[in-house]
């Protein structure tokens, strides 16, 4: 009676043990569902395989395409999104703009004691005196001075004679100074002055003249 007693005491204990037992089979027994970085579901095993979660919509459409299963497929991950590269800007290109000198055309009205206009290039001022008008020819006394710090050989000079309403009536092409090469007396040296040759232009005389000149060349040595 004894034994009968204590075997009914320890029969519940016992099977609320194999219960929990089971109840903890079970739960490891039972399938794992993983989610992969594409979206897709899977049910991982515990024998090391694996199958996709088959959506409902395909369940109730069988002529979709089978669900993959397989021991041995790992997931299929998706392609990394590369940034585009950000250009670099573009250095701007400087636009280069050629110097044009522009010669400038100035009244001249013969006997006025009035200096013409003053040129200068490369180290060489011009100046034009005031003018006359002599035998049929426009005549403009030059005087020229040397800024530079090497001695000059050769000035030459261009001048263009307008009328006033712009008519061209002559041009003229002459060397104002010019020196002996290899005879130094006869150079014009620097930081000095001296008379230039008279520029003769023939026009039909006038009241006044438009002229346009320009030192075209400077040589030294």
């Amino acid at each position: 009676m004894r034994k009968l007693n204590r075997i009914c005491s320890v029969l519940p204990k016992l099977l609320i043990g194999l219960t929990m037992t089971a109840m903890a089979s079970s739960a490891m027994a039972a399938p794992k569902v993983a989610t992969l970085e594409d979206g897709r579901q899977v049910i991982l095993h515990d024998d090391f395989t694996w199958q996709y979660v088959v959506p409902v919509e395909q369940r109730q459409h069988p002529e979709s395409k089978p669900v993959e299963s397989s021991a041995t497929s790992t997931p299929v991950k998706a392609a990394p999104v590369v940034a585009a590269p950000v250009s670099a800007p573009i250095a701007a290109v400087p636009v280069v703009v050629p110097v044009k000198t522009v010669v400038q055309g100035v009244k001249v009205v013969p006997g006025a004691n009035k200096n013409v206009q003053q040129l200068s290039r490369s180290g060489v001022d011009v100046l034009l005196r005031p003018a006359t008008y002599r035998n049929g020819e426009l005549v403009i006394p030059t005087s020229l001075t040397n800024q530079g710090t090497e001695s000059v050989v050769l000035v030459e000079m261009q001048v263009r004679l307008s009328d006033e309403k712009g008519q061209e009536l002559a041009q003229l092409k002459d060397k104002i100074w010019t020196s002996v090469k290899r005879m130094p007396e006869t150079y014009f040296r620097p930081k000095t002055q001296r008379e230039g040759k008279e520029l003769k232009v023939s026009v039909p005389k006038a009241e006044s003249y438009i002229i346009e000149a320009e030192i075209i060349e400077v040589e030294h040595w």
